[in-house]
């Protein structure tokens, strides 16, 4: 029992500490101290400092040495794998199913679809984060492959920094102006989760195998080039960026 209360513990240190990061009151490069986070949350330091190294894991923190935990974003180089690796997994699904997703997942996409607009109008990134991952588990179940289905789910702990991270990048090329899309309405649709996913979903929803896989390969793996490029040039200004 008590190792269960023990993680019980973790997991609510985890969710704090995360929530307080993707609402923006924890600011980029700002410490975390494992005391001030347990008293706050009236609890030990032992659940707070593993809360921390799983927040860590998620992309979500930093470490150094002798100075312990700081708030981080994900290096391009990072960003770029994620994007390139889930974008190919799900497209992969798409292959094994030609391009038809399940019935019963279509309607799981819809509804995802529609909670994102409510989380978009609440600026509430948590539920866009949850209802992103279900909309996308759709495709690679559709695959009808177990270890598939498991593969992309080893990156799913990455999605919630991806989004951290994407914001960052986001707020950054508004500040100063840049635009590295194209001009076919790609880049205000990118902008708001909701618009990208109704996107998404009604070219899926026409089976066709090569329109859907261009549609997930201009979701992820352009998005990801662009975060690349933005994020190589926001690094080398040190903008956000640890270490």
């Amino acid at each position: 029992m008590a190792r269960e209360k023990k993680s019980s513990l973790s997991e609510v240190a985890a969710d704090f500490v995360r929530e307080q990061i993707l609402q923006g009151k924890l600011a980029q490069k700002e410490k975390i101290v494992e005391n001030e986070i347990a008293n706050q949350l009236g609890m030990s330091r032992g659940p707070v400092r593993e809360a921390l190294k799983q927040l860590m894991y998620e992309g979500f923190l930093d470490y150094e040495t002798n100075k312990g935990y700081s708030v981080s974003m994900l290096s391009p180089k990072d960003a770029y794998e994620i994007f390139f690796l889930r974008g190919n997994l799900e497209n992969l699904a798409l292959e094994r199913c030609c391009g038809r997703i399940l019935s019963d997942s279509i309607f799981l996409m819809e509804d995802a679809v529609l909670a994102m607009k409510a989380a978009v109008a609440e600026d509430d990134m948590g539920k866009m984060i949850q209802y992103d991952e279900i909309f996308h588990k759709q495709i690679i179940i559709s695959g009808q492959m177990d270890r598939l289905t498991s593969l992309w789910e080893t990156l799913s702990p990455l999605n919630g920094a991806m989004f951290y991270t994407i914001k960052q990048i986001n707020e950054y090329t508004a500040e100063k102006n840049l635009s590295l899309d194209s001009n076919d309405g790609s880049e205000s649709r990118r902008g708001n989760n909701y618009l990208e996913h109704q996107w998404l979903l009604d070219i899926l929803r026409r089976n066709n195998l090569e329109e859907s896989k261009n549609a997930i390969k201009a979701h992820y793996i352009a998005s990801g080039e662009r975060i690349y490029r933005i994020g190589r040039q926001m690094k080398n200004q040190d903008i956000f960026y640890n270490g």
